[in-house]
């Protein structure tokens, strides 16, 4: 267990911190004295139909797939179970895939000397037909129209998309198969959630359930950033803040209409995930180096397009997904002569810009993008006059960073269990370094049920989290 990384927190779960409390905030978990009775579960609002508003991991995306199994503990789902305790014949529907079905997920092989895991590609199922976009983003990409929700006859209340994004919220065909063609824009995800050959766009899907529902959560937008972050910030544009603004607030006033209760969860910092804190430039150095015995350096391009190698700073991330290749030998011309280096680790042979995320221009404008974007959610929430939902007393949205993220960035012991931002080992995120596990999904849905007790003056209880599987298998 590579958790000499961190300085671990312990807390612990008893009857009384149970009752709607995120167990990774040590403000709320700090009081661990045995037999205490459990309250009473109450909601204090009409929680009777919640719906949930969101991208990638409202959706459940979990493992690098998206799966039934994945579905079933996305936070959303785990929330509402939450609910259905304390308010009768609350309901919850999803357009869950058929088992064996989906995208297909990454399977552990084992892990390296570093840590770092090695995984495969297990197929997917039942895919209906698939289209070749030859100009995507970082090369040709097939897209894959997968088997319809049994419930698309009527919308889910589980509204989140995989890869999403608030400038598709008023796109015409998003999720209409018969119009899609290989340059299009067009999500296979949303296409599952509608009838057959439905031109409506997301903002009108969202207005249709959110007709009647009773309580909702709004957690969007990392979706946004994901091509320019998995690119190294050569492809994938980063989004227009302004029309990210717009196009939040007019979901916002659909859900929020009449004053329907909910939660809006603020997109945590980009550095947060393991996508990117597994490669933090000089952490990143000291665990080669120890892994490999020696004192070897990591080098990068230049960001400024020279091509030279620089010495890695900590301002600097690796992606994930280049981990594996670092000190491998890769052919390289100096000069006129071809050598076999080590990829990242010697100067002649850098980490390529399309590898790494630099600290001075590209890092920096991801956390220009997130700033505005979190600010306006701020703003908003007190437009809409949403209730408080912090122990000071002054924010009325939820910040992931502070109820969770930033805390399992530095570890915490649940009850005995470790959770960390090591991928797998971790508890917390899953293999693609990105999306969540099973416990992760219950950890986010516990932050929004500190959120909704605080609120709402409810005492919902919080989810096991050490009951629930480490993988979405």
């Amino acid at each position: 267990m590579l958790f000499s990384f961190f300085a671990m927190k312990n807390f612990c779960l008893n009857s009384r911190s149970r009752t709607g409390l995120v167990a990774a905030t040590a403000l709320l978990l700090n009081a661990c004295a045995p037999g205490q009775d459990t309250p009473t579960p109450t909601a204090g609002i009409n929680v009777s139909h919640y719906l949930a508003v969101g991208d990638s991991y409202t959706a459940g995306l979990s493992e690098g797939g998206f799966t039934l199994a994945s579905q079933t503990y996305s936070f959303p789902n785990l929330l509402a179970k939450q609910l259905q305790g304390v308010t009768a014949n609350a309901a919850f529907t999803q357009p869950l895939l058929d088992a064996g079905t989906g995208t297909g997920y990454l399977d552990l092989v084992d892990f390296t000397a570093a840590g770092f895991p090695r995984t495969r590609r297990v197929a997917g199922q039942a895919v209906v037909r698939t289209l070749i976009n030859p100009a995507a983003c970082g090369g040709a990409d097939t897209v894959r129209v997968l088997t319809r929700s049994t419930t698309s006859s009527a919308l889910p209340q589980n509204l989140g998309v995989p890869g999403i994004t608030l400038s598709q919220l008023e796109t015409v065909n998003l999720g209409n198969a018969s119009t899609a063609t290989p340059t299009s824009v067009f999500n296979p995800y949303f296409e599952r959630l509608l009838p057959a050959a439905d031109s409506r766009t997301y903002l009108q899907a969202v207005t249709t359930a959110a007709s009647t529902a009773t309580f909702f959560t709004y957690f969007q937008g990392l979706d946004d950033v994901m091509p320019y972050v998995r690119s190294g910030g050569q492809c994938g544009a980063l989004p227009n803040t302004t029309l990210m603004k717009n196009n939040a607030k007019k979901i916002l006033d659909v859900l929020t209409a009449g004053g329907r209760p909910g939660i809006i969860a603020k997109l945590p910092a980009i550095i947060t995930l393991p996508l990117l804190r597994q490669g933090q430039g000089l952490v990143l150095e000291a665990r080669l180096q120890k892994s490999f015995g020696d004192t070897a350096r990591i080098y990068i391009e230049d960001p400024f397009g020279s091509g030279e190698g620089q010495h890695i700073t900590n301002s600097d991330y690796v992606l994930a997904t280049a981990l594996l290749r670092l000190g491998q030998l890769t052919r390289v011309v100096v000069g006129t002569t071809s050598l076999m280096l080590p990829y990242g680790r010697d100067i002649r042979n850098p980490v390529r810009n399309s590898d790494v995320l630099d600290g001075v221009l590209e890092l920096a404008r991801i956390n220009n993008v997130f700033t505005i974007y979190n600010n306006e959610l701020d703003r908003l929430a007190g437009v809409y006059l949403m209730p408080v939902i912090t122990e000071a007393g002054t924010k009325r949205t939820l910040d992931l960073d502070v109820s969770l993220f930033n805390q399992v960035a530095d570890a915490i012991s649940i009850g005995g269990v470790v959770y960390s931002a090591e991928p797998v080992r971790g508890n917390v995120f899953s293999l693609d370094y990105y999306s969540l596990t099973p416990r992760g999904n219950g950890l986010v849905a516990n932050a929004f049920i500190t959120a909704i007790n605080k609120a709402y003056h409810a005492n919902i209880p919080a989810v096991d989290v050490n009951s629930l599987p480490t993988t979405a298998r």
